[in-house]
């Protein structure tokens, strides 16, 4: 029995083949004559009627017949039609065939049609198998199959027959789940239901048997692989097409016909890979040449490569990450040890301004500490007198407070300038940094005639600073702009101090000066060592340029019309984000 699949693959092959190196397609026409379902005599009879009517203005230069059963129609029927055509006949049975008388022009090419390969098979597959169950239409009813009594017969003495063919489908479901463990079950057509008296489909009625069957069943229909059977015998349709098609162009290019012997294809054995599993049949004693079909290889055959490929990028990139933790460990010990140097470079760079400006600060506390001994001396003479004045004692207490709040503010900044504090990070108001230091420099300021101003926004600016460092960079900005202003010694001798924000998270902080300003070395200012002054070190912006840098901050100056600026940029606090 052929289906529709088969013959669609048989037919491609075999018209690819017969065009393959011609200028010119060979015209082929194709007839189904549905003989399996039409075999009464008055549809034979007809069906030669209609094909001499249809094919009665065409030239036919080769017959090709698929199947024994055609063949049969044709020699006994419709030659007549093309009496003096080549006939080759295909995929027919090779005992049928030998029961055949084949006129001089007609051969081709057979299957081996055998209860035997069944047979083979099976106990191939399934050594211990001892009987085979049939099952499917009467005798009568399978024209497919002509041959099976006789071969039954013959193989009756090499294994036991259990003949189920024509049993009613309700008969069948119990029987073919109950049969012996040394059985097979040979399904051959099941279309007609002997107890209903009506057509079943021939698929359905197999998947159902395959579902309740207790034994593994074997066909000879290879378009049934995968539908439940464990093995079937089949015929490469692809092969045979091709095979065809080559003795069609022998006759085409003038071959004589009778001079071609009928050759004969082995069958081959396909086997479904879920099955194998379901009934435990042993790989390696499947017969050699077997084709296995629905095989899901296990996942380490099927990717090897892609595992070992992912495998290898994974471990690279463990690797890799490893590295990059180690690097990152190694770069934050790095960066601590930098900022621990930064830190010590800032508080000596704080000590030597403290001490260049030591004299600056003992004349400030000079001034309010005679006041207070003089206020002390006036208060002590206040008392000695008879009828002393509280009124003038209490207002010389005042001063005293006053110039000791003066001292104490004083100390409080040099301090401030002075404390090793360098890892405590804390959220302060920029603003209230710069008024520190502004009021720390008030004395210098003074003494060199500079004018500070503040123009700060009206707004507070919370960052996350070193105290300590952040007074040290507006301090040593400033100082820088005082000797430039001193270098220059021009009329107007003013700093100004300006914040504003920048962005949405950063405050920007300007410092201009009425000095020399920096000319063609504005690009250098923050380098170290470099310095315009025949006294200096250059280290005093180099070391603001790193702790704005530590800060997350950037710095940078520029050339104005009256002299310098210094800008420095730093971001914001989270917590002033929010």
């Amino acid at each position: 029995m052929i289906n529709v699949t088969y013959l669609y693959d048989f037919y491609s092959a075999f018209k690819t083949q017969l065009n393959k190196g011609r200028s010119e397609s060979v015209i082929v026409y194709t007839e189904n004559l549905d003989l399996s379902r039409f075999n009464q005599d008055d549809y034979r009879t007809n069906l030669g009627k209609w094909l001499k009517e249809k094919y009665r203005h065409t030239k036919i230069d080769v017959v090709v017949v698929i199947g024994h059963t055609a063949l049969n129609y044709l020699l006994r029927n419709e030659k007549p039609l093309w009496p003096d055509v080549p006939v080759l006949f295909t995929l027919a049975s090779d005992v049928e065939i030998t029961k055949i008388h084949l006129p001089t022009n007609v051969t081709g090419k057979t299957i081996r049609a055998d209860f035997a390969n069944i047979v083979s098979l099976a106990k191939s597959v399934l050594p211990d198998t001892r009987r085979i169950a049939l099952v499917g239409n009467v005798p009568s009813l399978d024209i497919y199959r002509t041959y099976l009594p006789e071969q039954i017969a013959r193989m009756s003495g090499q294994i036991d027959i259990v003949d189920l063919r024509g049993r009613p489908i309700e008969e069948l479901r119990q029987l073919v789940s109950a049969l012996p463990e040394d059985s097979v079950i040979y399904f051959t057509t099941l279309t007609y239901d002997s107890k209903q008296q009506k057509r079943i489909d021939h698929a359905e009625a197999l998947e159902e048997i395959a579902h309740i069957a207790n034994r593994p069943i074997l066909t000879d229909d290879p378009t049934t692989i995968g539908q439940g059977p464990l093995a079937v015998t089949s015929f490469d349709p692809i092969k045979e097409g091709k095979d065809t098609a080559q003795l069609v162009s022998k006759v085409l290019n003038g071959s004589d016909i009778s001079h071609i012997r009928v050759s004969n294809s082995q069958y081959t054995a396909l086997l479904d890979w879920r099955q194998l599993e379901r009934w435990g049949v042993d790989e390696k004693k499947l017969p050699p040449g077997s084709e296995v079909r629905f095989y899901t290889p296990p996942v380490w055959v099927l990717y090897r490569w892609q595992i070992l490929t992912t495998v290898a990028v994974i471990t690279i990139l463990f690797g890799l990450l490893i590295a990059l933790l180690i690097e990152r460990q190694r770069r934050s010990k790095a960066v601590e040890e930098s900022r621990q140097r930064l830190a010590q470079v800032a508080h000596m760079n704080r000590k030597i301004t403290a001490s260049i400006y030591s004299e600056m600060i003992a004349h400030e506390l000079i001034q309010p500490l005679a006041a207070i001994l003089s206020n002390v001396e006036a208060a002590q003479m206040f008392l000695q007198a008879d009828s002393p004045s509280l009124d003038q004692v209490r207002q010389i207490l005042v001063n005293i407070q006053r110039d000791d709040l003066r001292a104490s503010d004083l100390i409080k900044s040099m301090r401030g300038l002075l404390k090793k504090s360098e890892s405590e990070v804390i959220n302060i108001d920029i603003h209230q940094v710069i008024r520190n230091v502004l009021n720390f420099l008030a004395g210098e300021a003074k003494i060199r005639h500079v004018q500070l101003n503040e123009v700060l926004a009206p707004r507070a600016f919370v960052i996350s600073a070193n105290v300590a460092q952040l007074q040290q960079v507006i301090v040593n900005i400033l100082l820088n702009g005082m000797d430039a202003i001193h270098e220059k010694d021009s009329f107007v001798r003013r700093i100004s101090i300006h914040t504003e924000i920048s962005g949405k998270n950063a405050v920007l902080v300007s410092i201009a000066d009425t000095g020399t300003g920096f000319n063609d070395n504005v690009a250098r200012v923050f380098d170290s060592f470099f310095t315009t002054k025949p006294e200096g070190m250059g280290l005093g912006l180099s070391i603001t340029d790193a702790i704005v840098q530590a800060h997350g901050g950037q710095i940078w100056a520029e050339n104005a019309t009256e002299g310098g600026i210094v800008r420095f940029k730093l971001p914001l606090s989270q917590s002033e984000l929010k």
